[in-house]
């Protein structure tokens, strides 16, 4: 069973009610294909939500079908960790390529969802992973220490603050410099200020602080890599990957909006011009 929802821009989506099966995640379908034509499913980043790659795919050349993941719901699980969060979301990748079970699969995942998409690699062993902002590897134990305290103080100035005045705060942060120079950093919709609670506990629980294992990114048989010219501490964290990904090729992309306004984490709406051609890279023969 299916329900529409409608958000005013563009035609209606589809998404599935999720009461009936919660051991996997509600998704909204942005685009549709048909037989082998690749199959592109998408997770958003912290606060987000599937409508953040609307410009992306509004720029795809290329003919694919496109799934963006809704990730709020992961703080459903009785367990919250990063193998159960990637179980969840593999169980969700095979449910919407249940009906083109042969389509080239394409895994996206924007920051806090790239971490998820590289921990669900080796379940599901895409045809190409796409990496935008996102930091996947193990910190080193202080540093790890350090965040999950970072990550609970952040937790308890949401739960304090609410998400409106929480995200006017967060975005102050330089790797949200373009976001904010390009006054697209206001009002939080209606609908991330719904999921606070969820919000809270993944931040808790879901902290890179408490990921131990390294993900298996050489079970991609293609993957890329996606950061704005000026997120330095992320296009480091490209080349790193690069560096580490034995036996298998990594494609490092550094992206200019052209603009003239810096370009840095937020690149769904920064620059989707120059994720969609990533895509498109990934998803070509």
């Amino acid at each position: 069973m299916r329900a529409r929802i409608h958000d005013g821009a563009g035609p209606p989506a589809v998404q599935p009610l999720q009461h009936i099966d919660r051991s996997i995640l509600p998704w909204l379908d942005l685009r549709g294909a048909e037989g082998d034509q690749p199959c592109i499913v998408a997770l958003h980043g912290s606060f987000g939500e599937p409508r953040d790659w609307k410009l992306v795919t509004a720029r795809l050349g290329g003919q694919a079908s496109f799934h963006a993941v809704a990730l709020a719901p992961l703080a459903q699980c009785a367990v919250l960790d990063m193998p159960h969060a990637a179980a969840m979301v593999a169980r969700t990748v095979r449910s919407i390529r249940a009906q083109r079970p042969r389509a080239p699969l394409v895994l996206a995942g924007y920051s806090f969802g790239g971490r998820l998409a590289a921990a669900a690699t080796a379940a599901l062993a895409p045809d190409a992973l796409v990496l935008v902002s996102a930091r996947v590897h193990p910190l080193p134990p202080m540093q790890a220490i350090e965040r999950q305290r970072t990550d609970a103080a952040h937790a308890a100035a949401l739960a304090r603050d609410g998400m409106q005045a929480f995200m006017r705060s967060w975005h102050e942060r330089s790797m949200f410099a373009g976001l904010v120079a390009r006054g697209i950093s206001g009002t939080v919709a209606a609908s991330r200020v719904a999921n606070t609670p969820s919000w809270i506990r993944i931040l808790r629980e879901l902290s890179p602080g408490r990921s131990l294992a390294a993900p298996d990114l050489a079970r991609a048989t293609r993957c890329a890599f996606i950061a704005g010219k000026d997120d330095t501490v992320y296009v480091a964290e490209g080349e790193r990957l690069r560096s580490l990904r034995v036996g298998r090729h990594l494609e490092v992309t550094t992206a200019d909006a052209g603009d003239g306004h810096p370009t840095t984490h937020a690149l769904l709406v920064e620059a989707p011009a120059a994720v969609a051609q990533v895509l498109d890279y990934a998803c070509a023969p």
